[in-house]
């Protein structure tokens, strides 16, 4: 496997809240973005390696692609990796919630506004790196 590929699959799950270190799941990423045939464009190649250098930016650059580019080549691969980490079982209580969170309302109308904000904030990075 590619070590860049490597390091963007690492990026991708650290951005989704896992610290992934196992070769297995790296290899079925590199194997998944293959046979899918999710290439990048120049343009998000370059957006990917400037990415992979400033990774407290992709937050926001992937929420704004939720609301303009949904079908963006670096929002598939994450979306990739979202579905490896889910079929593994070590990481089985990051996406069961088995706490009791009072208030659940609230906390999901404070996770939509970050998120919305995320966007927000996302957009106005593309248009300031002209990524858009």
């Amino acid at each position: 496997m590619k070590q860049t590929m490597q390091h963007e699959a690492k990026l991708f799950a650290q951005y989704l809240g896992v610290k992934v270190d196992d070769k297995v799941l790296l290899t079925k990423y590199s194997d998944a973005i293959e046979k899918l045939k999710f290439s990048l464009n120049e343009k998000e190649e370059n957006i990917l390696r400037y990415l992979l250098k400033m990774p407290f930016l992709l937050p926001f650059i992937d929420g704004a692609w939720a609301f303009l580019k949904p079908e963006n080549g670096i929002r598939k691969r994450i979306l990739v990796m979202n579905a490896l980490i889910e079929t593994q079982p070590q990481y089985v209580q990051f996406f069961l919630n088995q706490k009791d969170v009072p208030f659940p309302i609230i906390k999901l109308i404070f996770r939509g506004l970050v998120a919305v904000l995320r966007g927000i904030i996302g957009v106005l990075l593309l248009l300031l790196f002209g990524w858009k």
